[in-house]
């Protein structure tokens, strides 16, 4: 079994991390942490976990805020065997409180204990996956989230109450919600948010981008730093780069929208959409092309475009449409 994925947080140089995270080592230590890097692949691993967390704003972890000196301690030494920590380091420095109460929010925010630490304490609940596992969590609202590895989110405090709000901090996750019109489902992150208008969807958010793919239903994707909002159709996929050389750029694709596209591809994408027959009066009628943007509407107001479009007729019949010339008659 690979090491990396064995690796537990009760054996690490906490001495070290911890003024590593901070930038404060000394050049002793300085020594002593890359001696301690270059031992393993997973040593590795392990802390660029830990400083993936701590950029990300481990402030903004209540499990930190909460943390003091007695209780970071005693949560620290809860999970670790006090042997194995050289606690005098800490003990000499005059921030002492406070990185017991980093290094206890980091073991358990990294180790996936979050909900350990703060049950019973009325606040909000967190749910992360390590390497190589996945997990499904029922929200108390009927929706379901699977977490992929490595991914972490939290809970609104009030969810299902005021908001049903979760704040992705990292990784992928698919969401199957539970629609409610007067109380939304919102997957809130640093540079965009996610609107369910009854959907099934996934998020992959990275260090470089945020991607989100719909499987079902409608999303209205909004970029926090402009405002703007898009909404995205079953079968579409929005991608918004966060890395320094495309910041703000966003690709899109929709299953309904169309430039220039054969009446044969519009048709095509309708039912797959939709799940309904549309069937071409006359054959010639494939190779008419329109431009025509279909995302949000219903099968009937979405035909009823496309006979506007290329001046056809349609009839509903029991298993979907057919797309007639406005002369033609069905017999």
């Amino acid at each position: 079994m690979d090491s990396q994925s064995t690796h537990t947080y009760d054996d690490l140089p906490w001495q070290l991390i911890v003024p590593a995270l901070q930038g404060e080592l000394s050049p002793e230590e300085s020594g002593r942490f890359e001696e301690w890097l270059a031992a393993s692949p997973a040593n590795r691993a392990t802390y660029q976990r830990l400083l993936d967390i701590w950029q990300e704003g481990i402030a903004d972890y209540t499990i930190y805020e909460k943390a003091d000196e007695k209780e970071g301690w005693e949560a620290l030494r809860g999970r670790l065997d006090e042997g194995r920590i050289v606690a005098g380091n800490f003990r000499r420095r005059s921030t002492l409180a406070r990185r017991l109460a980093v290094a206890a929010a980091l073991v358990l925010v990294a180790g996936g204990a979050a909900f350990w630490y703060l049950s019973g304490k009325g606040e909000a609940l967190r749910y992360e996956t390590a390497m190589g596992e996945q997990r499904t969590v029922a929200l108390p609202d009927g929706s379901t989230i699977v977490l992929q590895q490595q991914t972490r989110l939290r809970l609104a405090d009030d969810y299902n109450k005021n908001t049903r709000t979760i704040v992705l901090l990292g990784g992928e996750a698919s969401f199957d919600v539970s629609h409610q019109q007067q109380l939304p489902f919102v997957v809130d992150m640093d540079a965009a948010s996610i609107k369910d208008i009854g959907t099934s969807f996934t998020i992959a958010k990275t260090t470089d981008s945020i991607k989100v793919t719909v499987s079902s239903g409608k999303i209205a994707f909004t970029k926090k730093e402009t405002g703007e909002t898009r909404e995205l159709t079953a079968g579409g996929s929005i991608c918004l780069y966060t890395s320094a050389a495309r910041h703000g750029e966003i690709t899109a694709t929709d299953p309904l929208r169309f430039d220039n596209a054969p009446l044969s591809k519009v048709v095509a994408a309708l039912e797959k959409q939709f799940g309904k027959k549309i069937q071409l009066g006359d054959p010639a009628l494939a190779q008419k092309r329109l431009t025509v943007h279909l995302d949000g509407e219903s099968l009937e107001d979405a035909i009823k475009t496309v006979c506007a479009s290329l001046q056809l007729d349609y009839d509903a019949v029991e298993t979907g449409y057919i797309l007639k010339k406005k002369d033609d008659k069905i017999k």
